[in-house]
């Protein structure tokens, strides 16, 4: 499995348009969660986070939501952000345009936001121009690698640790595919950028009606 562990900048420059981090003097870090909700993880995370005491973005696919309504009514409830990650989690590299606008559209019936992610980060280049005038594309520039079930909690800490800067964007999963090797990071990935001077905050996201 290949994927960059930090976003190359010549990647972020060629995409600009996109959203990869921001940029700030402040010790501020953004930790983001794709693919819920779900009962066996989302609930999980909500608790680490509630423990700890911060806010985080939760990337959902619409029909999670309708699966989970009340779920996501507590992410919401407890103070985290919530974007839009496409009603049926389609490869954008791999559908026509069309498509991926209407899923994507369609999951805006169930998430009420104007922040967009691109599942798998393959954005349908075709639908950009069309995306951009309702959504902010927010992309990443740390991967956790919790996805990567070859990797161990250890790797997958300080995948993040040792990348995190001001500003940065960190992805991490509430997919139940996932569920160990998210859980058994999440915690010490927070306490060891807390011991580094970071603030965890949500991504700001306005209403799309």
């Amino acid at each position: 499995m290949k994927y960059w562990v930090k976003t190359p900048l010549i990647i972020q420059y060629l995409f600009s348009e996109l959203i990869w981090r921001f940029p700030t003097s402040n010790p501020n870090i953004y930790l983001t969660f794709d693919d819920g909700p779900s009962s066996l993880v989302t609930e999980h995370i909500l608790s680490i986070l509630e423990e700890e005491n911060i806010k985080a973005t939760f990337f959902c696919i619409g029909e999670n939501v309708i699966k989970k309504p009340v779920l996501y009514k507590k992410i919401l409830k407890n103070g985290h952000s919530v974007g839009n990650h496409s009603m049926t989690h389609p490869n954008g590299w791999k559908v026509d345009k069309v498509f991926y606008q209407n899923d994507i559209n369609m999951a805006t019936g169930n998430i009420n936001s104007d922040l967009f992610r691109p599942p798998f980060g393959k954005l349908n280049i075709g639908s950009l121009k069309s995306l951009k005038k309702k959504f902010q594309i927010i992309m990443w520039d740390v991967v956790s690698g919790d996805f990567d079930l070859k990797l161990n909690s250890n790797k997958v800490i300080n995948n993040v640790v040792s990348s995190a800067r001001n500003g940065s964007i960190i992805v991490m999963h509430d997919n139940d595919k996932f569920k160990s090797l998210t859980i058994s990071s999440l915690l010490p990935i927070i306490k060891a950028l807390k011991e580094k001077g970071f603030c965890f905050r949500p991504i700001p996201f306005n209403p799309l009606v």
